[in-house]
């Protein structure tokens, strides 16, 4: 028989598992363990973990992970708030058909809070804030002293920190750069969609070496990052209205954010003049017109996912 043609490499990636298997963690596991703490900063809450359909297959390989930040919008279009994800397991499927990647990933889904910390104050502002905000401090000492040790330990993880990435969009993009710059020990990686960089965090990269006794360069030379963006520009606008926003069974009345990107083009470029500062290596791309949600980042998904795990 001749072999089928490698399906497009090309969005929309599948929905779903596609082939892999979602683990649920339940919140007892993680955050259970300091309850007070928990009950105050960090609401409990369950942990989905993605892992490859060839996990099965063989009891010695192992793998890195990718920590994603707003993890419920990541893989299933039902579970995301606008009623698209993001078709991150599609995208890493099909680059691994077409044999583009080094591995595929363990993918640990990191589910955003709900509700407000404070009135007016949401949860997800504060936990994906900037590296100066406690929640978002918490939030990242969490997942490196709480999470990971339970998913290298449950799981077969490599668990240094080349094969240890973070992946968000918007804040958490930002919370995804956090974890690096604050534990560089333990994350290799971080690939920000779109996102919002506050004050603290971009000059938090200069001074990322600091508690270390290290200077930033040296930290961030052998670093994977990626940033991205959409937005206006001069040869293409964002559209004011895109029916596909609003053709799904979820949420169709998403707005689409069409302003979003836009107006936190500043923050990014600020971002960049800070990691040039230090001689760090990252790759930036420009998506003209996009707008600032999920349908959006699964149109180029597959670029961070290339960066991240790519030959």
């Amino acid at each position: 028989f001749m072999a089928s043609p490698p399906r497009p490499l090309q969005p929309p990636f599948p929905n779903g598992k596609c082939g892999g298997t979602l683990v649920t963690i339940p919140p007892e596991d993680t955050f259970g363990i300091d309850p007070i703490l928990n009950s105050i900063l960090l609401p409990p809450r369950p942990i989905q973990v993605w892992l490859p359909p060839t996990y099965d297959g063989s009891k010695e390989q192992t793998y890195p992970v990718l920590y994603c930040h707003d993890g419920q919008n990541a893989v299933e279009d039902g579970s995301s708030w606008t009623g698209s994800s993001w078709r991150l397991t599609g995208a890493l499927t099909r680059l691994a058909e077409r044999n583009l990647l080094h591995s595929v990933p363990i993918v640990v889904l990191l589910p955003s809070a709900d509700g407000d910390l404070l009135p007016g104050l949401k949860r997800r502002h504060a936990e994906y804030g900037d590296t100066a905000n406690a929640v978002a401090q918490a939030h990242a000492d969490f997942v490196v002293q709480t999470v990971k040790p339970l998913i290298d330990a449950k799981f077969r993880t490599c668990p240094k920190s080349e094969s240890t990435c973070a992946i968000g969009t918007s804040l958490g993009g930002q919370a995804s750069l956090h974890l690096l710059l604050r534990h560089p020990q333990i994350f290799g990686g971080a690939a920000c969609l779109s996102p919002a960089f506050q004050p603290a965090t971009i000059a938090s990269v200069v001074t990322a070496g600091s508690f270390l006794n290290q200077n930033s360069k040296d930290i961030l030379s052998n670093k994977k990052l990626y940033l991205d963006n959409g937005g206006d520009v001069e040869e293409e606008k964002v559209p004011f209205f895109d029916v596909m926003d609003h053709l799904s069974n979820q949420h169709w009345w998403n707005p689409g954010y069409w302003w979003l990107d836009t107006q936190l083009q500043f923050g990014t470029d600020a971002m960049r003049a800070a990691l040039d500062q230090v001689g760090a290596k990252y790759v930036y791309h420009r998506e003209p017109g996009a707008r600032h949600n999920e349908r959006a980042w699964a149109q180029r998904i597959y670029r961070p996912l290339l960066h991240l795990y790519g030959k």
